[in-house]
């Protein structure tokens, strides 16, 4: 069983059951499902995260490098005024991050801790400011996806992307798909030797294990989901531009991380949920919305410290 705590299984099952009913009661209500949707695609962004972070040890603030590039990779590559393949153009779109990650991520791994850290973000940076003075690519404004893809399978198309309920199920799709995709990873061979390498690196490497290979395959495969999601958020709002890849996307994604309980994989789903959730109340309570947010934000850390995920397994795993 790929979910093994209790706690998981019955929050998996509520979330599931609630999100598949939620458009048959909001149907009506466009912006309340485009909400939805972006909260489930930025869980899978902060899904990708958490693995790098919480199960393989890799602290990094460049991981909105592939947020962005995944959305940028698909104005660049597909033709203007013609809907393309969703499948085939994501998957190609999914092999190209991979290779880009696998360039980062020969890099950046070559250092640990601090140093880390400082790397990605200064190559996310440089990224950013490459597109936000670019001309070719828009500038600040970035660019406009004039033309949805289509989603037929030998076609049958299942899914009109612009029509938000089935945007908002494509999203969910990538949301299951990425959670189960992360848990089998973790439980197979390979997810113990990450996790061992995480644990006790000088043990795991005296094993005859290659750390830097195992980390390297980690990243990837986190940078890989995280293009996914850019892809599916610059699909939904119909845009790229550099924002996608400042330090504060990634900044946020982790604080949605720890909120939610790090290392848990479907805490990011949590932690997702509670940090969309409070931003939409704050700002629609009070002009210094971001006041309230941060002491929020600040008090959950405090009393949570294992996050919201750790919070539930403690009342549910007695």
């Amino acid at each position: 069983m790929i979910f093994e705590k209790r706690t998981e299984r019955i929050f998996l099952a509520i979330f599931f059951l609630v999100a598949l009913c939620i458009p048959l009661f909001l149907e009506q209500n466009s912006f309340f499902v485009g909400k939805a949707t972006t909260v489930l695609i930025l869980a899978v962004f902060v899904m990708s995260l958490d693995f790098l972070v919480g199960r393989v040890g890799l602290v990094t603030l460049g991981h909105a490098l592939f947020y962005g590039l995944g959305g940028y990779l698909f104005v660049i590559i597909t033709p203007e005024y013609e809907a393309v393949n969703f499948w085939l153009y994501a998957l190609a779109i999914l092999a190209i991050s991979a290779l880009v990650a696998l360039v980062v991520g020969v890099v950046v791994l070559r250092t640990s801790g601090i140093y880390f850290i400082m790397i990605t973000l200064a190559i996310s940076q440089m990224v950013y400011y490459f597109f936000f003075d670019s001309l070719d690519f828009g500038g600040n404004d970035g660019l406009f996806i004039f033309m949805k893809p289509d989603t037929s399978v030998f076609g049958v198309n299942f899914l009109n992307l612009d029509n938000p309920t089935h945007f908002y199920y494509l999203a969910l799709l990538a949301v299951a798909v990425t959670l189960v995709a992360i848990k089998v990873i973790l439980r197979s061979r390979f997810g113990r030797i990450v996790e061992a390498s995480r644990l006790n690196p000088q043990r795991t490497e005296a094993l005859g294990y290659n750390i830097f290979a195992f980390r390297l395959i980690s990243y990837i495969i986190g940078s890989t989901l995280a293009a996914y999601a850019g892809l599916l958020f610059a699909l939904q709002y119909g845009y790229v531009n550099p924002q996608f890849m400042t330090w504060e996307m990634s900044g946020t994604a982790l604080v949605m991380s720890i909120l939610g309980g790090m290392g848990t994989i479907y805490g990011a789903l949590l932690g997702t949920i509670t940090y969309e959730g409070l931003q939409y109340f704050f700002e629609h309570m009070s002009e210094d919305w971001m006041l309230f947010m941060g002491g929020a934000i600040i008090l959950m850390v405090l009393l949570l410290r294992k996050g919201l995920a750790g919070y539930l397994e403690k009342l549910l795993e007695k």
